[in-house]
């Protein structure tokens, strides 16, 4: 296996940011597979296994959220158990072990298309401890026309707020009113380009305004060690999970490790 060749000068952007762009990380041919698998997806019927938002129109203008593509669709697999891509993501977050959480294929439809507010991913996690991450794997090219990917420098140094509500957004702004915002970084990417973000990160992403798809494949890595806090949440509700009990198994694999 070849890693990407990850520099200490983006770990530390990452660290310092709470996010890092890193370009051409999939090659032609990994992202034209990426592609016809999220696409075969994206054409299935209702299945309720992977679908989150599909009993509320609404919340599709946003984006159409499939969860945990990796237990149902080989060609995702592949993808979602790279440890190439894991062995970034335990680097950047500096972590021994690195687990995975879930993945989830984001996809804003053109139409009646509306932003994702302001959010930090973490407040929706079911989880004790700071150490996670996400890729947002781009499968077109995005800039604001289509959605990309938009963050506040800095803003993971703020500590957890409250979930903003996606569909009736409240302005994340407002509860941090001591906090100096720095102008927003906005991800245009070529598609098989990556961000990498920290669950505490401000990030945002634009109404799809062309006539296609935006498709992006995100996977959520969490460090060795995470634990459960008793929160609701769809990939745990079941699981029969006991609060501060780590979040592990064959459900949440190591996906990469340290020497």
């Amino acid at each position: 296996m070849t890693y990407y060749p990850l520099s200490e000068q983006q770990i530390a952007f990452f660290r310092e940011n709470g996010f890092v762009q890193l370009d051409n990380v999939l090659s032609a041919e990994e992202l034209d597979a990426l592609r016809r698998a999220a696409d075969e997806v994206l054409s299935q019927r209702y299945d309720a296994r992977i679908e989150t938002s599909s009993t509320n129109p609404e919340y599709e203008k946003v984006f159409v959220q499939k969860v945990n593509l990796w237990r149902v669709h080989e060609g995702i697999r592949r993808y979602t158990l790279s440890k190439r891509i894991a062995e970034i993501a335990r680097r950047l977050i500096g972590a021994q072990r690195i687990r995975l959480w879930h993945d989830h294929l984001l996809t804003k439809m053109p139409g009646d298309s509306k932003p994702s507010p302001w959010h930090q991913d973490r407040p929706y996690w079911p989880m004790i401890g700071y150490d996670q991450l996400s890729c947002w794997m781009a499968l077109d090219d995005v800039d604001e026309n289509n959605g990309c990917m938009q963050f506040i420098p800095g803003s993971h140094l703020w500590g957890e707020l409250e979930p903003i509500n996606l569909v009736t957004p409240q302005d994340i702004f407002a509860l941090v009113p001591d906090k100096e915002v720095k102008p927003p970084y906005i991800a245009r990417m070529k598609a098989g380009s990556c961000t990498f973000h920290h669950g505490l990160t401000f990030h945002y992403a634009g109404a799809n305004r062309t006539d296609r798809p935006r498709r992006a494949m995100v996977t959520i890595y969490m460090a060795d060690g995470t634990a459960y806090s008793g929160k609701p949440h769809v990939v745990t509700d079941g699981l029969g999970l006991q609060v501060g009990e780590p979040i592990a198994g064959d459900l949440f694999p190591v996906l990469a490790e340290g020497e």
